[in-house]
C-alpha cells in the first residue's frame, strides 16, 4: 500500500484496500475510510464501453457457489447473480441481466434441462457443471460444454473463453 494525495481531496493519504475497481483510501489517522472509483475509461459514454461478460450461476449448493463466484471474479468476468433453484432460474429466462449460464445439472431433486432449453430457444450460450461428465447430460444437449467437478479456475477460465468465444 503505497501513501499519496487522496484523489478528491488532496489530503495525505493510504491506500489501505482494493476491491475489484474499487480503491479504498484514508487519512493517516486510519480514519474516515472513503470509496473512491474513479471512472477507469474517462471520456467514453457508459454504453459505448466494452464490458466482461456477465454470468449466471444456477447452483443449489452455496459453499460451491461461492467458490464459482471468486473463481468467476477472478478470471475478470462478472456475475450476474447465484440461483440455487430450477424455478428461480426459470424466472430469469427472458431477463437480459445476463450474458452466459453456469447450470448445475442437479438442483435439489430436479434437473436444470428445462431451463437449458430456455436457454437454447433465446440463443444464450450456457455449459453444464457436474460431477457425472457428460454421461449425465440428455443426447439433445451433448453440443454443449460440460464442467466435471471437481474443475478449478484453469478450467473455468477455458470454458466461459470458449463460451464467450474468446477463446
Amino acid at each position: 500500500m503505497t501513501g499519496g494525495a487522496h484523489p478528491s481531496q488532496g489530503e495525505p493519504t493510504v491506500l489501505c484496500g482494493v476491491a475489484g475497481r474499487k480503491r479504498y483510501y484514508a487519512g493517516h489517522a486510519m480514519s474516515n475510510v472513503t470509496d473512491i472509483s474513479p471512472d477507469p475509461m474517462p471520456g467514453f459514454p457508459p454504453e459505448t464501453r466494452l464490458s466482461a461478460p456477465r454470468v449466471l450461476v444456477v447452483e443449489d449448493e452455496m459453499t460451491v457457489a461461492m467458490l464459482i463466484e471468486d473463481m468467476v471474479n477472478e478470471l475478470s468476468f462478472e456475475m450476474a447473480g447465484v440461483v440455487p433453484r430450477l424455478e428461480d432460474a426459470m424466472r430469469l429466462a427472458d431477463s437480459a441481466d445476463f450474458d452466459v449460464a453456469m447450470l448445475d445439472v442437479h438442483l435439489n431433486g430436479k434437473t436444470v434441462f428445462p431451463f437449458a432449453a430456455e436457454l437454447e430457444k433465446r440463443d444464450i450460450p450456457f455449459l453444464f457443471a457436474t460431477a457425472y461428465g457428460g454421461r449425465g447430460i440428455p443426447k439433445e444437449f451433448r453440443n454443449h460444454l460440460v464442467l466435471e467437478k471437481p474443475f478449478g479456475p484453469l478450467e473455468l477460465g477455458r470454458a466461459l473463453l470458449t463460451l464467450t468465444g474468446r477463446g
